[in-house]
């Protein structure tokens, strides 16, 4: 006789239950969007929960395909749930990506089939997320957004692991919603300003994602999110001095901006492997940009401009590949006294593949910079992008006396080209030194001490600004900058004691 269970006793037979996850992915091969080339493409290395009711009763990942198979219960009512994150814990390769709601208590985007009995024989079960685009509007929910915005990542830590496969990604939450758009103020209704990358979100590192339809949508924008995703890099792998601030392809930027930015637009090209950069914007997603990253610059090229980096790395991308430039990065540039420029790229590129110098060098001669390659300060360099002031790039601070350092606004405010002046000094031991900058009366000096990173600012109000410092031995840089940007030649005197 068989002996069946008592009623509402749990089965101990299981069943397999395998499936593809996938969504629907809107192509920008131009500045538009293009709804009418949509396909179906998978979801990528996702976390799968098969759930019943309340309870997480299996949980797997979706492979390159968008599958997935797991072993559950036989004859139990379960679901399938996707969620927008990737996630692989261990001590390499390891990371935690979600995509969530700031406007939702910053929940995980998921995606979950109706209930179904798991049966008793091998069941399949796929998962699709729409975009819900119905022809001329989004009319439905946009499941598939934030499952495109895990593809990018997906795409641009597999470019990482191709030359480090044992990488660890610390946590990344992306932050996207429908709410997200182009306005200043509180997150949590929406208003981000941009898309963008924080390293100093409340959750950690952070990238908000524009996403409010007929305004500026970035999800299906893998450029952007890849751009973004860059500065992520730079903050875990290498380094990054920027001030941040607004930029675009004609201003002449300060030079840590710019690289930062030529960085981040190379680096969508490199993972993404295109050749352009675009980002979709206004009524039904049709109006953008489209960057050719390999072009450069013909007017007034040089260190200070985004335009001229990117396609410096990107070429240099093309000619050697990956591994020499993620070696410079994340080795002696990312070690370097030196703050973050092309130039001190280029000197720490020599140390990591002298074997391709030459390849640099040529680039660089092509957008008007110096190729000379053991100098990160970039003493040789000779294009000051017409501020005088710009040149020398650093200047020698005298230790126990006075120093003159001047500002300028002529190429805008903030970030600009000649908005900071840079020192360097050498000390013999390690020591507090009082540092003072005196400016005229309408100015209001900021003053930042690095030595390899950033170990003091001063940023108070009034014409003058002392801080005291305990400054290692060695090599020390200042960045000065006038917060009030008050002339086209503001002076500071700078005395170090």
């Amino acid at each position: 006789m068989v002996e069946l269970p008592a009623a509402g006793s749990p089965s101990t037979a299981s069943v397999n239950l395998s499936g593809t996850a996938s969504y629907d992915a809107v192509p920008n091969p131009a500045g538009a969007l293009v709804y009418s080339a949509s396909a179906s493409r998978p979801v990528r290395g996702a976390v799968v929960e098969i759930v019943n009711g309340a309870s997480v009763i299996a949980t797997t990942t979706t492979d390159a395909n968008g599958a997935y198979s797991v072993t559950v219960p036989s004859g139990t009512s379960i679901a399938v749930r996707v969620k927008a994150q990737l996630l692989q814990v261990g001590s390499g390769p390891a990371w935690d990506v979600s995509v969530r709601d700031n406007t939702q208590s910053d929940a995980i985007y998921s995606m979950e089939t109706p209930v179904f009995s798991s049966g008793t024989a091998a069941i399949v079960r796929d998962v699709h997320a729409p975009s819900g685009w119905d022809g001329t509007a989004y009319s439905a929910t946009r499941v598939a957004a934030p499952f495109s915005i895990l593809d990018t990542v997906y795409t641009t830590q597999a470019k990482v692991l191709s030359v480090a496969p044992m990488a660890i990604f610390p946590p990344l939450r992306l932050f996207w919603s429908v709410n997200n758009l182009p306005a200043s103020g509180d997150p949590s209704l929406g208003q981000i300003g941009s898309t963008f990358f924080t390293a100093g979100d409340p959750s950690g590192r952070a990238i908000y994602v524009l996403g409010k339809a007929d305004v500026d949508t970035d999800e299906y924008d893998a450029s952007v999110i890849a751009h973004e995703w860059g500065h992520y890099y730079q903050s875990v792998f290498s380094r990054d001095d920027s001030p941040g601030g607004s930029h675009s392809l004609t201003d002449r930027l300060d030079r840590r901006v710019a690289f930062s930015e030529g960085w981040g637009n190379a680096w969508s090209g490199i993972s993404l492997e295109r050749s352009n950069y675009t980002d979709s914007a206004g009524p039904g997603q049709v109006q953008g940009a489209n960057l050719d990253l390999t072009a450069g610059v013909t007017s007034n090229p040089g260190w200070f401009r985004e335009a001229s980096i990117h396609s410096i790395l990107w070429r240099l991308n093309s000619q050697i590949g990956f591994k020499p430039i993620h070696d410079t990065l994340t080795g002696p540039f990312k070690s370097g006294v030196a703050l973050t420029s092309i130039h001190s790229f280029t000197a720490a590129f020599d140390a990591a593949a002298p074997g391709s110098a030459s390849a640099l060098a040529s680039l660089l001669v092509g957008q008007s910079i110096s190729a000379a390659t053991s100098d990160p300060f970039g003493n040789a360099e000779t294009n000051n992008g017409g501020i005088a002031l710009a040149l020398p790039m650093y200047r020698q601070a005298t230790v126990g006396g006075n120093t003159t350092a001047c500002v300028s606004n002529l190429a805008g405010a903030g970030n600009k080209l000649g908005n900071f002046a840079y020192l360097r000094f050498n000390l013999p031991a390690a020591a507090n030194h009082m540092i003072t900058v005196a400016g005229p009366l309408a100015s209001d000096p900021d003053v930042t001490v690095y030595s390899g990173h950033p170990i003091a600012q001063s940023e108070g109000p009034g014409p003058t600004e002392s801080a005291l410092v305990n400054l290692p031995a060695g090599t020390s840089v200042l960045a000065i900058n006038d917060f009030n940007n008050a002339s086209a030649n503001t002076c500071f005197t700078v005395t170090i004691q």
